[in-house]
């Protein structure tokens, strides 16, 4: 008798024990389906300013969707843009996204992305980059004729896809040019500026077996504007036009972490441009600007002009 009542204890305490164990797959499963992962509000652009040992800070522009991610990259204060494409992957908790080719990873919590150092705040719902940032405006020196220039990273990778001449030139970085970015294929030639280079007067040369092309960066211009009367938002900012078949904007990043803006054109003449939106606006003429926040008036004077 005290055997079968031990057996039939055995067998309930088995069963609590599933039961248990049931209840906390059950509650595992719950969080790991209310995870930012199975939901669609994390997919869309980002942008912050990340902290750099060797200038005041770079750009960040992030566009991810469910299967990867685009990146672009400014550095402050110095010529040019950079993009990374690539895949990301979720940890098992579904909470932190891994851009895999960047080797970077972010909390995904409170409509932003977090590292630890630095947040990158969702801008909006688009999952991809914008044509007119990723892609430079390029003129042949010679015949005036514009040509687009793409540089970008994959699968840890260099690229340049040149459309020129009616042509596309698909080319890939030459690490055996120890002096300048060099891409190449087996006819072509594209050399840009001299590795860690601040130099702003950037003139790409394009040679192939049929012509040699010494370019003009038209766009993005980059300037840098400092601070020329109180009050002060900012000690500076890094000013980079963008013109192209999308339209005209400006953006301006402070090296200090606090204020990005990227404002459309809305007026422009032989004197002045005008930038607007939600009650900022920016107005450069010649060698100053004028930045509206409200009711407040900020002066800023060009210092460090990329022509």
């Amino acid at each position: 008798m005290k055997k079968i009542g031990l057996y039939w204890l055995t067998l309930i305490f088995i069963g609590m024990l599933f039961a248990c164990g049931g209840n906390k797959q059950k509650a595992d499963d719950d969080k790991l389906s209310q995870s930012p992962e199975n939901t669609v509000e994390w997919q869309g652009t980002y942008e912050g300013i990340l902290p750099a040992a060797d200038c005041p800070g770079i750009y960040a522009l992030l566009a991810i969707d469910s299967i990867g991610y685009e990146c672009l990259y400014k550095y402050i204060e110095r010529p040019g843009i950079y993009v990374s494409l690539g895949k990301i992957k979720w940890n098992s908790l579904g909470d932190s996204i891994t851009l895999v080719d960047d080797q970077s990873t972010y909390e995904v919590k409170d409509g932003g992305l977090h590292n630890g150092l630095f947040t990158l705040t969702k801008v909006s719902d688009a999952q991809k980059l914008p044509h007119l940032l990723t892609t430079e405006v390029l003129k042949d020196n010679k015949s005036g004729e514009n040509a687009l220039l793409q540089q970008y990273t994959e699968d840890n990778k260099q690229y340049a896809k040149l459309q020129f001449n009616d042509k596309i030139y698909h080319l890939k970085r030459d690490f055996k040019n120890s002096k300048q970015i060099e891409y190449a294929d087996d006819k072509s030639k594209l050399f840009m500026a001299t590795i860690d280079s601040t130099e702003w007067n950037v003139k790409p040369l394009f040679i192939n077996d049929k012509d040699t092309v010494r370019f003009t960066i038209l766009s993005p211009v980059n300037d840098i504007y400092a601070a020329n009367s109180t009050p002060i938002l900012t000690q500076s900012f890094d000013v980079l036009y963008l013109n192209g078949s999308d339209g005209s904007e400006v953006k301006l990043l402070s090296p200090d972490y606090k204020y990005v803006f990227t404002l459309p054109q809305t007026e422009a003449s032989a004197k002045t441009a005008e930038y607007y939106n939600n009650g900022v606006t920016w107005s450069a003429k010649s060698n100053s600007a004028e930045l509206h926040l409200g009711s407040q008036q900020y002066s800023f004077k060009e210092v460090y002009p990329s022509k």
